[in-house]
C-alpha cells in the first residue's frame, strides 16, 4: 500500500482538469475521435515544470460499502526538466515540490525527485511514455491518459486523466485522477 501511495503522489504531482482553446501548435484532427494532431517535432527540447494541479478520488469498497477519499496537489516550485529527443527518447531529472491537500486539510509540502528515462510516442494528441528504468518511477503511469492541450514554441500543457482499479485483501480500490501539468521551453 505504501508503494501505491508513492505512485499515486507521483501521478498527482503532475496532474487537474483544465480546458484551453486550441493552440497554433495543434492542428485540427481529420475525422478521428481525438481532439487534434500534434506536430511531435515541437516537443523536442528541454521543458521546465511550471505548474501542476491534480484532483484525485480514491474509493475503497469493502463488503459492498464504498468509502471515498479526496486529495489534491498544488504546485509550489520546480527545477525538474523534461527532455524530449528527436529519436523518441525522453529523460526527466530534478525536483518538483508540491503541497498535498487531503480531505481539504493541508498535509504540507512534499518533493518528488525525478530521475527517469525511456521512450515516448505521440498519436494524435495523446502522449505515451515507456520507462527504460524499471526501478525508477516515471511521472506518468500506464493507466493514465496524457492529452497535449497546448504545444507551441514556448509552452506545453498536458491534461492528465487516469482511472485504475485494484483488488487487494478482499477490497476493491478505484483511483480517479484529473489534472494538468504545464511546462515552459528552456
Amino acid at each position: 500500500m505504501k508503494k501505491l501511495f508513492i505512485i499515486l503522489i507521483t501521478v498527482l504531482a503532475i496532474t487537474s482538469c483544465e480546458t484551453e482553446a486550441l493552440d497554433p501548435g495543434l492542428n485540427p484532427t481529420t475525422g478521428g475521435t481525438g481532439g487534434g494532431n500534434v506536430d511531435a517535432t515541437l516537443l523536442v527540447g528541454n521543458w521546465l515544470y511550471t505548474d501542476v494541479e491534480t484532483n484525485t478520488t480514491t474509493t475503497t469498497t469493502v463488503s459492498g460499502t464504498p468509502v471515498s477519499i479526496t486529495a489534491s496537489v498544488e504546485y509550489v516550485s520546480s527545477n525538474a526538466i523534461m527532455t524530449f529527443n528527436a529519436d523518441g527518447t525522453y529523460a526527466i531529472t530534478g525536483d518538483l515540490e508540491f503541497e498535498v491537500i487531503n480531505q481539504g486539510v493541508s498535509q504540507g509540502n512534499q518533493t518528488n525527485t525525478f530521475n527517469d528515462a525511456g521512450t515516448y510516442t505521440v498519436t494524435g494528441d495523446i502522449l505515451r511514455f515507456n520507462s527504460a528504468s524499471p526501478n525508477n518511477v516515471t511521472p506518468f503511469d500506464d493507466t493514465t491518459t496524457l492529452t497535449i492541450s497546448t504545444l507551441n514554441a514556448t509552452d506545453l500543457s498536458i491534461d492528465v486523466n487516469g482511472l485504475s482499479t485494484q483488488t487487494t485483501g478482499g477490497a476493491s480500490i478505484e483511483i480517479l485522477i484529473d489534472g494538468f501539468a504545464d511546462f515552459q521551453r528552456q
